[in-house]
């Protein structure tokens, strides 16, 4: 039985408001003549395409398992929110960089390796590491990580993850009692879905950033010519 936190009905109300709008807008192509001079606006478009797309699924699924009371895969689909969204914030940062600087410096390696990258495949781009997006948001959203690690607790096999969801001790019997949320796990339910409401709050800043800082991204990609990034780089910072 769970005795809900006032705050956890209202976020509710704002995800699902927010996957509303969200599976409303998700692209249904992304076109290469955005720029007919250069390829790198065209995988900028198609990563944040992909990413709305993925976005949109695991956050249903998360917010359909909070409804029901599926605390652990809600809050793993939760924590997969939270990593897209901080690779769209990622990919948002290293184009506002590009266009403030007024030079693409290693920006066409990081849109290869964020569009097409592999941590198994040596044939591709070097994958980023999702905890680069995660302390990238960190640098301008302060205590970012620290929600994040604290979904990373209920998402193993530990503690949280087990013995505090499903089990409750009962000491002047000798045994434990188990059962699906036995606790009532209130608090875990309340720091899902409000990571959950902040995760799409995130996404859907970055994803308007993004169209915004387009077309000056547009016109730095072109100024570069045609050719830019196609050069074999030799490891790109993070």
């Amino acid at each position: 039985m769970f005795t809900e936190d006032p705050k956890v009905e209202e976020w509710m109300a704002e995800i699902a408001a927010r996957l509303d709008l969200l599976e409303r807008s998700l692209p249904h192509r992304v076109d290469a003549m955005v720029s007919p001079e250069s390829k790198l606006p065209f995988i900028a478009l198609q990563y944040r395409a992909g990413l709305a797309w993925r976005m949109a699924e695991l956050s249903r699924s998360a917010f359909e398992g909070f409804e029901a009371n599926r605390l652990v895969s809600a809050i793993l689909l939760t924590r997969a929110s939270v990593e897209t969204g901080a690779g769209l914030w990622y990919l948002s940062a290293k184009i506002d960089a590009a266009v403030e600087r007024g030079t693409l410096g290693d920006s066409a390696q990081h849109l290869r390796r964020l569009h097409l990258g592999s941590k198994r495949n040596p044939a591709m781009p070097e994958a980023v590491n999702v905890l680069n997006f995660v302390d990238r948001v960190e640098r301008d959203v302060k205590g970012f990580r620290e929600q994040y690690d604290m979904l990373s607790e209920y998402a193993h096999p530990n503690w949280c993850g087990t013995a505090h969801l499903y089990s409750k001790p009962d000491p002047p019997n000798l045994w434990t009692d188990f059962g699906a949320n036995i606790r009532g796990a209130t608090s875990a339910r309340c720091i899902g879905v409000a990571n959950l409401s902040t995760a799409l709050m995130f996404f859907e800043i970055s994803y308007n950033r993004i169209a915004d800082a387009m077309p000056a991204f547009i016109e730095l990609c072109e100024a570069a010519g045609p050719f830019a990034g196609d050069e074999k780089p030799e490891k790109a910072t993070e």
